[in-house]
């Protein structure tokens, strides 16, 4: 299933390749990344920045007992697969409609 996540939106974790320990836990997303790229965002714990290492997009997420893939507390790393949307409508209007009208 392909969500169309944006930056500020929550989610929950509910898979992980590196970090099964988020898996559970309710984040904030906060920039795409793709392979390689380096993020806007700066970790406010130790003033760097977070790279992309992997080979695939991934999201730049934030929440409270988050690890990152090398143990620092507050972000993480994740594939889009691995979040569920917490905010928004995950049915589209139109869908929802045509899913209850009589037949």
């Amino acid at each position: 299933m392909s969500h169309q996540f944006k930056p500020g939106d929550l989610a929950l974790i509910v898979g992980a390749c590196s970090v099964p320990e988020n898996v559970g836990k309710i984040c904030e997303l906060i920039e795409m990344l793709a392979a390689e790229q380096i993020s806007a965002w700066i970790d406010p714990s130790d003033g760097c920045r977070v790279q992309n290492g992997d080979d695939e997009p991934g999201w730049l997420v934030i929440g409270d007992g988050i690890l990152s893939a090398n143990g620092e507390p507050g972000h993480v790393l994740a594939m889009p697969r691995h979040l569920l949307p917490l905010n928004g409508d995950p049915v589209p209007e139109q869908q929802r409609v045509k899913e209850f009208e009589p037949a």
